[in-house]
């Protein structure tokens, strides 16, 4: 590994007191936010200086926040990170509570801001304070929103426990020799020829999740429970309602996505299983072999610039701009690339408006590897372009719009694989991806909906959640999702405890609805479609200064449109057919 390949967090502070000076000045800006408490709104004036400070308070917020999360995540051991990290949160809390008073006061004084924000020098505010206004109706009493605020740091622990939580795997012995068995590596054995070597990796792996089962099932409970809790004195109807408030969507665009997946098209992922067994010749056939090699090609690695030089091949298609951003996530070490013992699972994109879209992987160099390197280069690209193109206010955009931009470029490189594939098996490999990634997306991220969404409505309704009753409802959606084909390993029940996602609100479903309409982004791209293609970037470039809604239809994807998901899942069985063509006629 060289120096190249860790990120340069450099780029955000050189030297640790940098930070330090920055939460002094941060808590410099929030005595200067709570002092004109009384007088902020006594003109227009005020309110906007009002304004302009709290927005450089979320900014140095944002910025120290990133540095602290950045360093923990791959040196958790390291105390200087984590006593920053504490230093932040506990300074967040002191901004919720100290400023408990501005939503209140948003409610209470309706008309005379509306009549402010009327002016000019608010229009970078404009949309943001419309959307608070629109929110008003869940605002409470000051005592109460001041009683609320003082719980932000007690909510939080649910989700920070299970960040917390590092898991110590025993090693997988083959041919007998140890082999090293983490989150990193269990995708790789899942891959293996051997089934005896995937059933022992799968229940090694998730029988660590089985002997810390309450301490999972407390964690998780504890954040269907506080979900349900804001929910309820909020006054909505249900923590399903309150999340998509956020984002001022319908609860039928949830409902639509469910259905559209667990119900009507579930058929053709039953399909895909049956395909596999077949391809596999097992008469038992388990969850744990679904990822078992079934097409004939070699086990190809990619270098960390063999993968850049492919991505920025697919990405061209977007033009010098993006390409160069690509560029620039090499040249500047945007990325952490390799795992190593305790450094964060998975990957992602995290940055803020003053420092660059960092990128954490555990790139191991495998196909994978190089699908998740694009994907999270699509949303540091998306975070890059806001930045450039919004103000700090507008910049920021949402969960809902996020994944649209990853899965655009996954999509992408999938098709330039397909067109370059020579031979019959390289087709019928790259096509299998393909379902894969419609599969993780399309079908399985709305059966977690459905799970988390039955387990917050429990919570809502104040029925226990021991280990025993979420397992077993996982247990039966497991059942009921990968059909007669596939035989449930007597592990699967506890590897809901091993979803990141369940952990924070209402979440994966957002997957699908990025997926679904990235498959009509690309498929327009790819026939050369320019007016799709400026309006794409335009989606890049908008951050968060509109509804989620209303920038993918500008998009031109309207995510309520049945025909955007008709169109989809029809594409997977399209895809579905030809590879049971390639593997069987």
């Amino acid at each position: 590994m060289t120096t190249n390949e860790n990120w340069d967090l450099s780029l955000i502070y050189n030297r640790d007191d940098l930070f330090y000076e920055d939460l002094k000045q941060a808590k410099e800006l929030l005595k200067t936010l709570f002092e004109s408490k009384t007088t902020y709104l006594d003109s227009a004036e005020n309110y906007l200086s009002f304004l302009q400070t709290n927005t450089s308070l979320s900014r140095l917020v944002q910025k120290m926040h990133v540095y602290a999360h950045l360093n923990c995540d791959v040196d958790p051991n390291n105390q200087t990170y984590q006593t920053m990290m504490s230093y932040v949160m506990s300074f967040i809390q002191d901004i919720s509570t100290q400023l408990d008073f501005f939503e209140v006061d948003m409610k209470e004084n309706e008309e005379k801001v509306l009549t402010f924000i009327k002016d000019h020098s608010f229009d970078d505010y404009r949309y943001v304070i419309n959307e608070t206004m629109r929110q008003n109706k869940h605002v409470l009493s000051q005592e109460i929103e001041t009683l609320l605020s003082e719980t932000t740091a007690l909510s939080q622990v649910p989700s920070q426990a299970f960040d917390a939580l590092r898991l110590e795997f025993p090693p997988l012995i083959i041919n007998g020799h140890p082999n090293v068995l983490n989150s990193a590596t269990l995708n790789m054995y899942l891959k293996n020829p051997s089934q005896q070597i995937r059933r022992t990796a799968y229940q090694q792996f998730f029988g660590e999740y089985k002997r810390f089962e309450n301490v999972f099932a407390v964690t998780l409970s504890g954040v269907m429970n506080k979900d349900a809790f804001y929910a309820k004195v909020r006054k909505f109807n249900s923590p399903l309602e309150a999340s998509l408030d956020e984002d001022n969507a319908p609860v039928e665009l949830f409902d639509k996505i469910l259905t559209k997946a667990n119900k009507d098209y579930i058929h053709l992922f039953h399909k895909y299983n049956a395909l596999k067994k077949k391809a596999l010749g097992l008469k038992q056939f388990y969850n744990y072999d679904l990822n078992a090699p079934f097409i004939k090609i070699p086990n190809k690695q990619y270098s960390i610039d063999q993968s850049f030089k492919i991505i920025e091949s697919v990405i061209s298609i977007f033009g010098e701009d993006y390409l160069n951003i690509i560029k620039l996530a090499k040249t500047e070490r945007w990325i952490d690339f390799h795992p190593k013992p305790g450094k964060r699972i998975g990957a992602y994109s995290s940055g803020s408006y003053d420092t660059r879209p960092y990128i954490l992987m555990n790139y191991i160099g495998d196909y994978q590897s190089l699908t998740t390197l694009i994907h999270e280069l699509g949303h540091s690209a998306h975070t890059y372009l806001s930045s450039q193109y919004q103000s700090p206010v507008n910049s920021e955009y949402r969960i809902f719009v996020a994944e649209v931009a990853s899965t655009v470029n996954e999509t992408l490189l999938i098709n330039y694989m397909l067109e370059h594939a020579r031979t019959k098996e390289e087709k019928a490999y790259f096509i299998h991806e393909l379902l894969e990634s419609c599969v993780g997306l399309m079908f399985r991220q709305p059966m977690y909906a459905a799970f988390e969404h039955e387990l917050h409505s429990r919570a809502a309704r104040n029925e226990p959640l021991s280990s025993q009753t979420i397992t077993d409802l996982y247990k039966q959606m497991n059942e009921d999702y990968f059909g007669k084909d596939v035989i449930l390993d007597e592990m699967t029940p506890y590897s809901c405890y091993y979803i990141p996602h369940f952990y924070y609100n209402y979440y994966v479903y957002k997957y699908t609805l990025g997926m679904t309409v990235s498959l009509a982004i690309v498929s327009r791209l790819l026939k050369g479609d320019a007016k799709q293609k400026e309006a794409y970037l335009n989606l890049l470039k908008s951050g968060g200064s509109e509804d989620p809604i209303d920038l993918l239809k500008h998009a031109l994807v309207d995510p309520l449109d049945d025909q955007i998901y008709d169109d989809a899942f029809n594409y997977f069985e399209t895809m579905l057919n030809e590879l049971e063509s390639l593997l069987f006629k």
